[in-house]
């Protein structure tokens, strides 16, 4: 909901949230909490938890939700790797390293050969 009420602070409101979950292990299923954090910034006033409060955005959770299931994605961590590879569950970096390779070198041949 903050990329539309404020998109230009969408990224400060994510970093802020991350770090919530993260580093601080605050609750950010508790809508004053998810307000708590967009305090200083633009968005309207109760907005965060009324919406929150209200499941307003259910609708789009489960849209969102039906699109990842047509991709194949059963579960989080799932990646979507240049619209064509999607990874399931949680990778280290050496795997993902790997498939970019591939992908690239895939990428590669099939503009040589046009």
């Amino acid at each position: 909901m903050v990329e539309h009420a404020s998109p230009e602070e969408a990224g400060i409101y994510h970093d802020r949230l991350y770090a919530s979950i993260w580093e601080n292990h605050r609750d950010i299923e508790d809508p004053e909490v998810l307000a708590q954090l967009a305090a200083d910034l633009t968005v309207p006033s109760g907005l965060i938890e009324r919406v929150v409060t209200n499941n307003e955005l259910w609708p789009a959770v489960l849209s969102s939700m039906q699109r990842a299931h047509e991709w194949g994605a059963t579960g989080t961590p799932s990646w979507v790797i240049d619209n064509k590879l999607m990874v399931p569950g949680l990778q280290d970096d050496d795997f993902f390293d790997r498939v970019i390779e591939r992908l690239s070198n895939i990428k590669s041949g099939e503009e040589n050969s046009k």
